[in-house]
């Protein structure tokens, strides 16, 4: 084992402070934020970090590309002994999981959609090519109530056999998961512990989709509603009164 376990509100974040490089996918949600923060907390020595992020539904929900940018932009000035490498892949809206569900066979015998495809395939690229350490993936479970109905492969709990979920070696490199048995509500009580909800406040959960605000009249920065209707809004609004 080449790494160490950082204890985090009871939460074990794997780490090693003599690795050069580590990848997380930035998604500009509160989850892949709140990680990339605590991972840049634990080293005060320079090294680098390649944040990987994903071009998805680029014509009904535009917003997507300029919300983890900005999660990106503020990591870089917390960090400054940091260095921050993005890189962006595109993913068509045909291939997304909400057009085509998972009727795709991945290299390694899944069912996935094609977005599954693409994260998974882009990340093994990006870590290849850059001789990364670790890669970083902040997918959480859903909340553990049955009225929530949330993407069915995030309802796990912990077991002697499935710590693999969490921690795994892929492609004779590390790959962390390290809240995939983790609720938001825990996600959401790291930035109030933290003091850092002006990094929350640029997050965006919202999956919605508005007819006025498309690509062709989104600009870059302005204010876009939130549904309130999608999984993702009701997730992170239980998550916020469970911290009050």
């Amino acid at each position: 084992m080449d790494y160490h376990l950082h204890n985090i509100d009871s939460v074990d974040i794997p780490f090693n402070k003599k690795w050069e490089s580590i990848a997380i996918g930035l998604s500009g949600g509160a989850d892949s934020a709140l990680l990339a923060y605590l991972l840049c907390s634990m080293d005060t020595e320079p090294f680098i970090v390649h944040c990987i992020s994903h071009t998805r539904m680029w014509k009904t929900r535009p917003w997507q590309g300029h919300d983890s940018l900005k999660v990106f932009n503020w990591l870089r000035s917390k960090f400054p002994h940091i260095k921050f490498i993005r890189h962006t892949n595109f993913i068509s809206p045909e291939l997304e999981y909400g057009n085509i569900g998972p009727n795709l066979t991945d290299e390694y015998g899944k069912k996935v959609s094609g977005d599954n495809i693409e994260q998974r395939a882009f990340a093994e690229y990006i870590c290849y090519t850059h001789d990364i350490d670790a890669y970083y993936n902040a997918v959480t479970r859903n909340p553990r109530l049955a009225a929530f109905n949330g993407m069915r492969e995030r309802d796990i709990e912990p077991t002697e056999s499935n710590q693999h979920l969490a921690i795994m070696k892929h492609m004779n490199r590390w790959a962390f998961h390290p809240f995939r048995f983790v609720e938001k509500s825990w996600v959401v009580k790291q930035y109030k512990r933290l003091g850092i909800e002006e990094l929350f406040e640029l997050t965006r959960s919202c999956e919605g989709e508005f007819k006025d605000v498309n690509y062709t009249n989104y600009t870059p920065g302005q204010q876009v509603p939130i549904c309130g209707e999608c999984f993702w809004c009701k997730e992170r609004e239980w998550a916020i009164e469970q911290n009050k």
